[in-house]
C-alpha cells in the first residue's frame, strides 16, 4: 500500500470514528499526482469563484475610463497586478489541492468576499482609500496562506513548495500590512515591494514546482476562462457605449466595428495562443505563459475602454489621445504577449509578422491623431483580421504540444 493510500485509509477510519462525513471535513491531496493522465476541467466552485472577478475587472475598466492620462494608465496597471495575482494564486492552489469538503468551500467563499472588497476599493485606492485596498488584499493573501499551510500539513510530497509559498506570500502580505502604518505615498512603496516578493516566489521555486506538478490541461483552461471574463467586459462596454449615445447610426456603426475587433481578439487568443509553453521542460517557458497573461488582461481591458470611448466620441472629430492609446496600446500589449508565448513554446513561424502588426498599431497610436473613431477602429480591425487569416494559413494550433514533452518545471 502506498503512503498516499495509507493516508487516505487512516483519514477514513478517523472520520468513521468521529462520525464526520467526508464531504464536511476532507483533507488536501495532490490531485495532479493522484489523477495523472486523467482529463480535468474547471469545477463548479472554480467557475463560481471567477464570478467575483467580473466585478474586479469592471472596476478596473471604470477607473481607467475616467482617467486616460499617462498617470491614469500607470495607476490602472498598478491596481491590475494585485487583482490578477489574487486570481492566479487561488487558481494554482486549486489546480493542485482542490477538495470538495466544507472547509475548502468556506475558505473559498471567504476569499471571494475579500476579493469583492478589494474590487470595491479599487476606485479610491489612490484617492484617499488606500487603507481599505491594502486591508482587503491582506485578507485575500491570509486565506490563501492558510490553505497552503493546511496542504503542507497533509501532503508530505508538497511540503517544500507549500513552505516556499507560505514564506514568500507571507512576506509579501506582511509588507502590505505594514503599509497600513505609514502614510501615502510611502505606503505605495510597500505595496510594490510586497508584490515584487510575491511575483518572484514562483520564479525562484522552479525545482519545487517540478516536484509538485500542476495540471497542464487544466491550467490553460482556467487562464482561458479568465480571458473570457475580460472579453466579456469588452462586450459590456460596447453595449454601454451604444446605450449612452441614444442608439445613433454613427455610434451603432462604431460599436459594430468595435465588436468585430473583440471577436477577432477572441479568435486570435483561442485559436493561435500556444498552450504548449505550459508543458515545456524549460522553467522560463511556463513563466512566460503565466505572466504573459497579465499583459493580455491589461491589453484587453484597455481595448475595452478604448472602444467605449470611440463610441462615445464618434461625431466629435478625431479620437482623443487617451482613447487612441487605450485602443492601440491595448492591442500592442495583447500581440506582444501572445507572440512571446508563441516563442516560449518553440513553435515555428515567422514572428516578424506579428511584430510588424505591433509596429503598425504603435504607429497609429503615435500618428493617428487626425483619425476619426470609426476609421481608427477600422484600421485596427484590418490588422486583427490579417492576424487571423495569416494564422489560419500558417496552420496555427494552440493544441499542438511542444517539441519535447516532460513534466512541467516552472509556472506557479
Amino acid at each position: 500500500m502506498s503512503s498516499a493510500e495509507a493516508d487516505r485509509s487512516l483519514a477514513g477510519r478517523r472520520r468513521r470514528a468521529l462520525r464526520i462525513p467526508a464531504n464536511l471535513l476532507g483533507r488536501p491531496r495532490l490531485r495532479t499526482a493522484e489523477e495523472a493522465g486523467e482529463e480535468r476541467h474547471a469545477s463548479w466552485l472554480e467557475l463560481f469563484f471567477d464570478l467575483v472577478f467580473v466585478l474586479a475587472i469592471a472596476e478596473l475598466a471604470h477607473n481607467l475610463s475616467g482617467d486616460l492620462t499617462p498617470a491614469g494608465f500607470v495607476l490602472f496597471a498598478a491596481l491590475s497586478v494585485p487583482v490578477w495575482w489574487a486570481w492566479a494564486g487561488y487558481t494554482f492552489y486549486a489546480d493542485r489541492f482542490e477538495t470538495d469538503d466544507a472547509f475548502y468551500r468556506l475558505a473559498m467563499f471567504a476569499a471571494m468576499l475579500a476579493i469583492a472588497a478589494l474590487a470595491l476599493s479599487v476606485h479610491d485606492a489612490f484617492h484617499g482609500g488606500s487603507a481599505a485596498f491594502a486591508a482587503a488584499y491582506v485578507l485575500v493573501r491570509v486565506v490563501l496562506i492558510g490553505l497552503y499551510a493546511r496542504a503542507r500539513r497533509h501532503v508530505p510530497a508538497a511540503r517544500e513548495l507549500c513552505g516556499r509559498y507560505i514564506v514568500g506570500f507571507g512576506v509579501g502580505a506582511s509588507l502590505w500590512l505594514v503599509s497600513l502604518l505609514v502614510p501615502e505615498p510611502i505606503r505605495y512603496g510597500f505595496w510594490a515591494a510586497g508584490l515584487a516578493v510575491e511575483l518572484a516566489t514562483p520564479l525562484l521555486s522552479s525545482r519545487a514546482i517540478a516536484r509538485t506538478p500542476y495540471d497542464t490541461s487544466h491550467v490553460p483552461e482556467r487562464f482561458g476562462l479568465f480571458t473570457i471574463i475580460v472579453l466579456g467586459e469588452c462586450v459590456l462596454l460596447v453595449a454601454t457605449g451604444v446605450s449612452e449615445t441614444s442608439w445613433r447610426a454613427a455610434s451603432l456603426f462604431t460599436a459594430a466595428v468595435g465588436f468585430a475587433m473583440v471577436a477577432s481578439l477572441w479568435w486570435v487568443y483561442f485559436d493561435f495562443t500556444e498552450t504548449s509553453a505550459i508543458r515545456d521542460r524549460r522553467p522560463w517557458a511556463g513563466q512566460v505563459y503565466v505572466y504573459g497573461h497579465l499583459l493580455i488582461v491589461l491589453g484587453l481591458t484597455s481595448v475595452a475602454v478604448g472602444i467605449e470611448h470611440a463610441i462615445l466620441e464618434v461625431g466629435e472629430g478625431p479620437l482623443g489621445a487617451g482613447a487612441r492609446w487605450a485602443l492601440c496600446g491595448g492591442i500592442v500589449l495583447f500581440l506582444l504577449s501572445t507572440t512571446a508565448i508563441h516563442v516560449a513554446a518553440r513553435r515555428g513561424g515567422n514572428v516578424l509578422v506579428p511584430l510588424g502588426l505591433v509596429a503598425t498599431a504603435t504607429g497609429l497610436a503615435l500618428a493617428g491623431g487626425g483619425l476619426s473613431p470609426p476609421v481608427l477602429e477600422g484600421l485596427l480591425l484590418l490588422l486583427l483580421v490579417g492576424k487571423v487569416i495569416l494564422g489560419a494559413i500558417l496552420g496555427g494550433d494552440s493544441t499542438v504540444p511542444a517539441t519535447e514533452e516532460s513534466e512541467p518545471t516552472g509556472a506557479a
